[in-house]
Order: structure tokens, then sequence, then C-alpha cells
């Protein structure tokens, strides 16, 4: 074996152990990237909505609703794995999107009111939250996901 292909073994396995798939970590590594394509998409969305309740929250629902299904693909392949079929985790994944859609664009909704940068500041946290009841909706109803050591074939 090549003493390169040992360097980016070991660089992988010491990133599988510091930040190992299913963590909350890895979770939040993906919905960094997955978070940042929201946000941004919000934001766009809001320079042709009305600034009040109803725009804040027509923007937040196509952002979210839009980037949900590419947050998907991002957490099959990189958070968890592809144990589960596409079509089990597509179908599955649907009504944690759904809940979290429907979930995220109200509490967004109570804070519509507030001045801009409290807006902002306040989505981050309602994202924020919302993504741990994602993560650990899709570890446990979607991919079903185990660790090596309990994984059952």
């Amino acid at each position: 074996m090549s003493s390169r292909m040992m360097i980016e073994m070991d660089a992988d396995s010491t990133f599988n152990r510091l930040v190992p798939r299913g963590s909350l970590q890895r979770f939040a590594l993906a919905g960094g990237f997955n978070s940042g394509v929201f946000f941004l998409l919000w934001e766009f969305l809001r320079l042709f909505l009305s600034d009040d309740s109803t725009g804040i929250r027509i923007a937040w629902g196509v952002a979210w609703g839009t980037t949900g299904l590419m947050a998907h693909f991002v957490h099959r392949w990189f958070t968890f794995d592809n144990r589960k079929s596409l079509q089990w985790t597509i179908g599955a994944s649907f009504g944690t999107y759904v809940f979290s859609l429907v979930g995220s664009t109200y509490t967004i909704g109570l804070f519509a009111n507030r001045p801009e940068e409290t807006l902002r500041w306040l989505g981050l946290a309602n994202l924020l939250s919302w993504g741990i009841i994602i993560w650990a909706m899709m570890r446990l109803l979607v991919f079903q996901y185990k660790t090596e050591e309990n994984q059952i074939a």
C-alpha cells in the first residue's frame, strides 16, 4: 500500500472517529452547508415579498421546502449512510420535513414583528432548534441509524 493511500485512509478514519456517522456533530457539519443555502434563499425571497408576517412565513416555507430535498441527499451521503433504500428514506423523510416545515414556519412567524437584525438572529435560533429536532427524527425514524458495533445485518 502506498504511503499516500495510508495517509488518506488514516485521515478518513481519524475524521470518522472524531465525527462519527449519525452523530449530531456530523449532522451539524452537513447542516451548516444546508442551512447556509437555506438562509441565502430565505433572504433572497424576502426581497420580493412583503415584510409582514405572511411574507416572512412564505419566504421561510418556500426556502425550507426547497432545501429540504437537497438536505435529504446531503445527509444520506454524508451524515448517515445508504443502508436503507432511497425509496424508503425519501418516503420516510417526507413526514419529518413536513412536520419541520410547518413547525419552523409557524415559529418564525411568531417573531415576524421584530426589527430586521433581531429577526435574523431569531431566524438562526429557529433554524438551529429545528435542526436538532430533524436530526433526531432522521436518525431514529428515517435512516434508523445504528452504530457499526450495534448494526444488525
